[in-house]
């Protein structure tokens, strides 16, 4: 780790002013609960939801992060599902007193796409100073943003978005260059999936899995899962996992399972 700077200062018509006085970030909620999914799945954590995200996913399980609501919301008291609403946008300080209200030491940071507020993350997550254990979840597209705040955070999630299941086009090399981009630190891919992922999707995933042989993937079949041909998910499953030993695993979304938040 580089030492971490002081308070970052711009200079204005007005004077000095520290940068994270001024920058804010659009936050839609903040709340206490169990990790659901990937390899941290299990550990307690506070999670920060940021509103926006270029890719609009059909399966998006966060549809306000699209709509234009004002407020966000915070829960308190923490795993009560009892929440107190706040206008949507937040300085660093203002967040940071909202997470001073909660125990765990480790945040998810997700979305939305937390990237695409990359000027907020670099003044916050330097002034946290490393007081929390951060896992960054994201799409995995915004490979100059994660450069920037890679050095801030310690594990990133990264989605590897199948055209069959989002209902958007194909992100195969900006993924690629993403995964280069998360080496320095731990990391892993996240595929939402269903039964009809193609076959031209299964050999570019795989040449993907080739390149990059550290990627440990997690396969999470589209919720709920239910409502899937899980004989054919469990087929598709098995390919990647001869292929690959080791270094795959199937990992629904625990805390819809478990009505958690």
């Amino acid at each position: 780790m580089g030492a971490v700077q002081g308070p970052v200062c711009i200079v204005g018509a007005h004077g000095r002013a520290p940068v994270h006085d001024m920058i804010k970030a659009k936050i839609i909620e903040i709340f206490s609960s169990i990790q659901g999914e990937g390899l941290w799945v299990g550990r307690p954590q506070v999670f920060v939801r940021f509103k926006g995200c270029r890719l609009e996913c059909v399966y998006c399980d966060t549809p306000l992060t699209h709509s234009k609501i004002r407020n966000a919301r915070i829960e308190y008291p923490p795993f009560s599902r009892q929440f107190e609403t706040r206008p949507l946008e937040f300085s660093v300080e203002e967040l940071n007193g909202a997470l001073a209200r909660f125990a765990p030491s480790s945040l998810a940071i997700t979305g939305g796409e937390p990237l695409e507020q990359v000027d907020f993350l670099e003044v916050w997550l330097t002034q946290l100073n490393r007081r929390y254990e951060i896992l960054l979840e994201t799409n995995g597209v915004e490979e100059e943003a994660l450069k920037r705040i890679i050095h801030l955070i310690d594990m990133v999630s990264l989605d590897i978005k199948l055209p069959s299941a989002t209902g958007e086009p194909p992100y195969w090399e900006m993924h690629d260059r993403f995964i280069e981009a998360a080496g320095p630190i731990g990391h892993y891919a996240k595929v939402v999936f269903d039964e009809k992922m193609t076959d031209d999707e299964i050999e570019r995933l795989t040449i993907i899995l080739q390149k990059h042989a550290g990627l440990v993937t997690v396969f999470q079949p589209v919720s709920p899962v239910q409502k899937r041909d899980l004989k054919v998910c469990l087929e598709i499953f098995g390919l990647f996992s001869e292929k690959f030993p080791g270094r795959v695993r199937l990992i629904p979304q625990t805390h819809k399972l478990m009505s958690l938040l």
